[in-house]
């Protein structure tokens, strides 16, 4: 979904007033944005060392006894419980390990409760420590695989075979979990990844294995806490291959949806992404070829999927939104895509425009966003997109600071005049008429409101047309607010006038006599009504 099924409701209703459709059931974008696009594959990916099969490259045995099992067994001569107490272990560190270890194998990352960091030391290096400690070990063969991975004085041949063999591991599905958990295997992989001498097979084969361990949702977390795997993922979306940028984007897409505020925070990998959205500056894509402009195409599609995970999140909107080369990038590249892509890029900005603190931001430091949603509310451009820009013109107009901003932006008001007249879309309708009533709040935009052809005159149309109830009490309460703003400027002048007069002829209750003319200036309300704002 594009944005969120919940919607504020104006706190003032009119009698007739009927609850607003959700326009999540009408998007065309219904399925998940994180879909899940088919893996990059090579040819070689079957490859493996010195003979040996795929399957005898593998875990450690499971079933191997260890001295827990034999203390157990021990128990159950005794007629004891194997998970009775642990025989005056008072630390806790020693644990009873299962036939199976089926458990063990599925744990996403061990108890944080157990071993408390130290004074002074980050959260996510205490969880690191505690996540090297509880690695398996590998088994020889799996061993000497890695080491061929790291070890500098290997040949080009045999490296590149075992990236494939690392690949072919991590094609198995029962496999993936396992290997994200054995010392050695991903910290190979990125550790090949961040090297600036690997050939372009080497890092093919291994950006995909680390897509295959980055699939399964018990493995988002573990993954990014290795200590190379953003700069990895960071250095291979920023690759001229087509095939390995593809696959970074779609690895850093799932790590995203669990470590939200970890990429957010990550300047390297906003950069990157950044990039990836700017894959046609200056028309590069058009000196691709078709196939190669297929693969860079969709490498943009998961990252505008990805931002429009992280826009949907009260905690890193801010953060977001302060990323000056996100809103850079999407700014230049709207309107200039596919029609799915651009869907996405002004979904994301309105968004965005939900978190009161972002309204300043967006319009002062990031100019270009607001003629991207001006744009959008124009009589050619798509519904989805029509709608999404108003709805984030109707949040920004909720600042009182900005309303000057937007009131003076050009064709601004002239594109809102005409949405609001739209009775076939009563969403973008009722969006646009809660924009004029939020930018009439402000006095200074009486001038620039009644100046705008067409504005008063389609309020006073909806304020007499009683089949849509909303619209009118809308179109009455700008009316009302726009009335207030004349008739206090004209008691005003009539009071100093008077204030004048009675000075002249020296006259000394003339002033209390002139203040009760105040309280007959106009009613209004006083209300804003905002889009899935958070509070």
């Amino acid at each position: 979904e594009l944005i969120s099924s919940r919607r504020i409701s104006t706190p003032r209703t009119a009698p007739d007033d009927k609850p607003r459709r959700d326009i999540a059931a009408a998007s065309p974008l219904r399925e998940k944005p994180e879909a899940i696009a088919p893996s990059v594959r090579d040819d070689s990916s079957a490859e493996v060392i010195q003979g040996k099969s795929n399957s005898k490259i593998g875990m450690k045995v499971q079933g191997e006894a260890t001295p827990a099992h034999e203390t157990n067994d021990k128990r159950r001569q005794d007629g004891g419980s194997v998970n009775s107490d642990r025989d005056g272990n008072d630390d806790g560190d020693s644990e009873v390990v299962s036939e199976s270890e089926k458990n063990d194998a599925h744990t996403p990352l061990p108890d944080t409760t157990l071993s408390p960091r130290s004074k002074g030391e980050s959260p996510r290096i205490s969880m690191q420590k505690r996540m090297f400690a509880n690695l398996r070990p590998p088994d020889s063969s799996l061993e000497n695989l890695l080491t061929v991975l790291t070890d500098e004085n290997t040949s080009h041949l045999r490296r590149v075979n075992a990236c494939g063999a690392i690949k072919t591991l991590t094609l198995n599905k029962k496999n993936v979990i396992q290997l994200a958990r054995t010392r050695g295997v991903i910290s190979s992989i990125t550790s090949v990844l961040c090297r600036v001498d690997a050939s372009e097979e080497e890092r093919t084969r291994c950006i995909n294995a680390l897509m295959h361990l980055c699939v399964p949702e018990e493995n988002w977390r573990l993954v990014y806490l290795f200590p190379q795997t953003a700069e990895a993922l960071a250095r291979n979306m920023a690759d001229r291959y087509p095939q390995i940028r593809y696959a970074a984007c779609l690895a850093l897409s799932f790590l995203a949806k669990k470590n939200r505020k970890e990429v957010v925070k990550n300047t390297i990998l906003m950069h990157s992404i950044a990039r990836v959205l700017e894959v046609d500056k200056n028309g590069a894509l058009e000196r691709t070829n078709p196939q190669d402009r297929k693969v860079f195409i969709g490498s943009r599609l998961c990252a505008l999927k990805m931002l429009l995970h992280l826009s949907k999140n009260k905690d890193i909107s801010t953060k977001l939104a302060r990323a000056d080369c996100i809103t850079t990038a999407l700014a230049r590249i709207a309107s200039t895509m596919e029609l799915a892509a651009n869907i996405l890029c002004v979904a994301i900005i309105t968004n965005l425009t939900r978190h009161p603190d972002n309204a300043s931001h967006l319009v002062f430091h990031a100019p270009d966003l607001l003629t991207i949603l001006v744009a959008g509310t124009s009589d050619n451009s798509d519904q989805e997109i029509c709608k999404c820009s108003l709805y984030a013109l109707q949040n920004l107009s909720c600042t009182g600071s900005i309303r000057q901003e937007l009131a003076n932006a050009p064709d601004l008001l002239a594109s809102i005049t005409k949405n609001a007249f739209k009775t076939q879309f009563p969403e973008q309708q009722l969006s646009a008429l809660h924009t004029l009533k939020n930018l009439s709040d402000d006095p200074f935009n009486l001038v620039t409101m009644t100046n705008t052809p067409g504005c008063t005159a389609t309020l006073l149309a909806l304020a007499n047309d009683s089949k849509n109830g909303m619209a009118q009490f809308l179109a009455c309460d700008t009316l009302a607010t726009l009335s207030h703003w004349l008739l206090t400027l004209s008691a005003a002048k009539r009071c100093k006038e008077k204030s004048s007069l009675v000075a002249g002829i020296g006259g000394a209750n003339g002033n209390n006599k002139g203040g009760g003319s105040d309280s007959d200036s106009g009613r209004r309300t006083f209300q804003t009504a905002t889009w899935e704002m958070w509070c």
